[in-house]
């Protein structure tokens, strides 16, 4: 009977976790749509997938960029139910209205393609900032629990419009030194994994190589929840 019941749990664990991850990965797949990387989703989602998309997308500050990649899959025969539609598209009208009566556009909407810059959720902004955002930006922000889809996103463009700038630093290998001088080159590492895995960023635009242990710590903290101890400890002593 014992090992019936441990069987069970370990089914249903499995279970949990392949529809938990099957989940995310059409969430990275939406936002690739959405911002270009991608035309399609591997699969058509179920109509309570389309809701929980909604509100994965709600919870990372990132609804009005992924409603671009709604409209994208229109074309494939991909529509979420009318009133999860509904609901989505109405947030982004919202968004869009919002940027376009701002005085001034956020400093970092500037890296984004003018179709996805009124997109952008910027209305509670987590950092203010008058020049380009860095990897040590983005490490506080994950230590302040802070880091979200929207961060991702708004540092995989900027990497994007700087790529050639830092060609030169990159062949002469500085980069490696800089982000070891600034105690987060374990931290990039795994952002640059989160970039690859979640935007589909190419190795060649990346500041440093990928590391995947370290990206599935980040990722899940983004995702599943924070363990502020467990980061502080796996962090401090860089």
């Amino acid at each position: 009977m014992y090992l019936v019941n441990l069987l069970y749990l370990c089914i249903s664990n499995q279970s949990w976790y392949t529809k938990t991850y099957s989940m995310k990965q059409l969430f990275f797949e939406l936002i690739q749509v959405a911002t270009g990387r991608r035309e399609c989703l591997e699969r058509g989602p179920e109509p309570e997938e389309w809701q929980a998309l909604h509100e994965l997308a709600q919870r990372q500050a990132v609804a009005g960029i992924c409603y671009r990649g709604v409209e994208r899959l229109f074309e494939f025969g991909l529509r979420a139910p009318q009133d999860v539609s509904i609901d989505w598209m109405a947030e982004a009208e919202e968004m869009k209205e919002q940027n376009e009566q701002a005085k001034a556009p956020s400093y970092v909407a500037r890296y984004y393609d003018e179709e996805l810059r009124n997109l952008r959720q910027s209305s509670d902004d987590y950092y203010v900032l008058n020049r380009p955002m860095t990897i040590e930006d983005v490490y506080r922000l994950f230590l302040a629990q802070r880091l979200n889809m929207r961060v991702v996103i708004d540092y995989y463009f900027l990497l994007l419009k700087t790529e050639r700038r830092y060609e030169t630093l990159k062949t002469s290998g500085f980069p490696y030194v800089l982000l070891r001088s600034f105690g987060v080159r374990r931290f990039a590492r795994g952002m640059m994994w989160v970039l690859q895995e979640v935007m589909g960023m190419e190795r060649s635009q990346m500041l440093c190589k990928p590391s995947g242990h370290e990206g599935r710590f980040i990722l899940q903290e983004m995702l599943d929840g924070h363990q502020k101890l467990e980061m502080l400890k796996r962090y401090q002593r860089i």
